[in-house]
């Protein structure tokens, strides 16, 4: 399920991201994670709901929510 907006979909189709020393970064197959599915990558406050949501700092969530969305193919 995505963290925003909470839309179940297969777990193959969500990008698995993860907190790391307070930073967002892609899943490195340890420790917790949370999914993003790819409709809200390229949303306005969505950094604003992350880092809220996970503690994060805002602007770590912002550098890879743009390199995701680069290379994300539709």
């Amino acid at each position: 399920m995505c963290i925003v907006c909470q839309k179940r979909e297969l777990q193959n189709s969500l990008i698995r991201v993860q907190k790391r020393e307070n930073k967002a970064v892609l899943y490195s197959g340890e420790g917790r994670s949370f999914y993003l599915c790819k409709a809200c990558l390229s949303g306005k406050h969505i950094s604003n709901i992350i880092s809220g949501r996970m503690k994060i700092d805002k602007r770590s969530v912002e550098v890879l929510l743009k390199e995701l969305s680069s290379n994300v193919e539709d």
